[in-house]
């Protein structure tokens, strides 16, 4: 926890922030107390087994409704069983050019479905989560332009906002309120964090009218299933969320970045980019097109610090993608959509007022009779996982396909109590 560019006086200042006077007092709550465990005595394997799966069988399965940027899809049981297998486990190396012909042709199916669902030329071979993937797209915008203004329309994902400024302020970026000559990129998020589902395309004429970069964020990418992508409304750079494509919610991480942008952009991505091509006999291969990593090249030249990449969750993601197929993932857009609809017109019915004046995909907002976090409570009793309180008796809810109707009734039984 003491690193070299921290003085005594930074870390004073960082402990008074959080109400600590030393390291050990911040730490004092994490240590162990060996002294104080109270432990049996020591149980063999099959008893050991007997025991958890015991207390496991006290757990009572929760339904969610909850989203906000992690989302509850269902997973086919053959993602697990083909990426822990140890060819994908043991045989790629992050840092290393030399990864195997098959990690490479898996990274560059990850790219072409990115730029299928996004509508975009170029896809990387995917970034930390979607928040850090929003913030190196703002850096590369500034890099192009050469301007330090970044305009953040309304409805962007709080933690992705928390993010972006935590670069801002580690760079000379500047998020602003206009848009105008001094404006790197306008970043806008749809379906935004509150479900809306809102036309870009103003906006958009807008930036580039100001010669500035458009940034199209995304969530939850399901909803790229069944929405005109935002290549197609003339956006510059597409970032956003993987996490919806069979991998686990995990507590909030690791998740899945992703960015892709038009062509002209290319040599400014972050990351690594993998390429097809052929070798002296006409075989194809694949090879690393593209390393824009910071220790291969002078660091003032360095467009980011990004020095890896996600690739064993790209390699799931891909899966997901391959198994599902077009019609797979229209499925599962169109279930969630349909649901969340359903739901919302029942809450409705039951003295909750729709927020949403724009269209929705799988989120949306409603105003409780009731205070929020009573409501949120009284679901948890049921087993129920109801949603995000936002404040002011808000509630943010989701539907994924994993909701079946007899889930929604059960969410209206126990609310209309």
């Amino acid at each position: 926890m003491n690193f070299i560019p921290h003085t005594k006086e930074d870390i004073s200042k960082m402990l008074s922030v959080v109400g600590c006077s030393t390291l050990d007092e911040l730490v004092s709550e994490f240590k162990p107390r060996l002294s104080e465990l109270k432990l049996d005595s020591p149980l063999s394997e099959m008893e050991l087994v007997s025991y958890m799966t015991s207390l496991s069988e006290k757990n009572s399965p929760m339904k969610y409704f909850a989203g906000g940027g992690s989302y509850d899809h269902y997973i086919p049981s053959v993602i697990n069983h083909l990426v822990s297998r140890g060819e994908f486990l043991t045989s790629y190396t992050p840092y290393q050019p030399e990864a195997s012909q098959g990690v490479l042709q898996v990274l560059y199916e990850f790219q072409s479905f990115v730029c299928l669902l996004t509508g975009m030329d170029v896809s990387n071979a995917s970034l930390y989560d979607g928040a850090s993937a929003l913030a190196e797209a703002a850096l590369l915008s500034s890099a192009h332009t050469k301007r330090k203004g970044v305009f953040v329309d309304d409805g962007l994902n709080p933690a992705y906002l928390k993010v972006l400024q935590t670069y801002c302020d580690g760079t000379e970026l500047t998020i602003t309120n206009t848009i105008d000559e001094n404006t790197a990129c306008v970043i806008s998020q749809t379906p935004d964090f509150y479900g809306n589902i809102k036309n870009p395309q103003g906006l958009i004429e807008k930036t580039h009218q100001n010669n500035a970069l458009f940034i199209n964020c995304i969530s939850d990418p399901t909803s790229l299933a069944i929405l005109k992508t935002p290549g197609e409304f003339g956006a510059d750079i597409v970032v956003g969320e993987g996490q919806a494509f069979g991998i686990p919610k995990s507590f909030g991480g690791p998740y899945l970045g992703f960015i892709a942008v038009k062509e002209f952009l290319t040599k400014k991505l972050p990351g690594r980019i993998v390429g097809m091509t052929t070798d002296d006999q006409g075989n194809e291969g694949f090879v690393l097109t593209l390393q824009a990593r910071e220790q291969f090249i002078r660091r003032e030249r360095a467009t980011s610090n990004i020095t890896t990449n996600q690739t064993l969750l790209a390699l799931t993601a891909t899966i997901y993608l391959a198994l599902l197929g077009k019609s797979g993932l229209q499925n599962v857009a169109r279930s969630s959509y349909h649901k969340a609809h359903i739901l919302q017109e029942k809450l409705r019915k039951n003295g909750f007022d729709a927020i949403n004046t724009n269209p929705f995909y799988n989120e949306f907002l409603v105003k409780s009779p009731k205070p929020s976090e009573k409501i949120i409570a009284d679901l948890l009793e049921c087993n129920i996982f109801g949603g995000i309180d936002v404040g002011d008796n808000k509630l943010l809810i989701c539907c994924t396909e994993k909701n079946s109707l007899q889930d929604i009734d059960s969410y209206i039984s126990a609310v209309s109590k």
